[in-house]
């Protein structure tokens, strides 16, 4: 059994949202929010293969994109950030 060591407790999330500004010029990279808090978020997407360590999430039904570190990637679809 693991324990959780998160700064912050997560809550189930369902939204959708898209990874902007990847690198100039590239389309947006949509995801789903698997989970989030108000330190970083649990993100699904197709294929991991593609996403950069750093980035802006635009998260449906916000007004504000959130600044976005990697802190985990489980192949082939999950991806936890740290907002920073």
């Amino acid at each position: 059994m693991s324990i959780d060591q998160r700064k912050y407790p997560r809550e189930p999330g369902n939204n959708r949202a898209a990874i902007v500004y990847a690198k100039p010029g590239d389309a947006p990279i949509m995801c789903t929010v698997a989970d989030i808090s108000e330190g970083g978020a649990g993100l699904t997407f197709v294929n991991i293969a593609e996403i950069p360590d750093m980035f802006e999430l635009e998260i449906k039904g916000e007004s504000d994109l959130r600044k976005c570190k990697v802190a985990w990637r489980a192949e082939p679809h999950r991806v936890g950030v740290q907002f920073v």
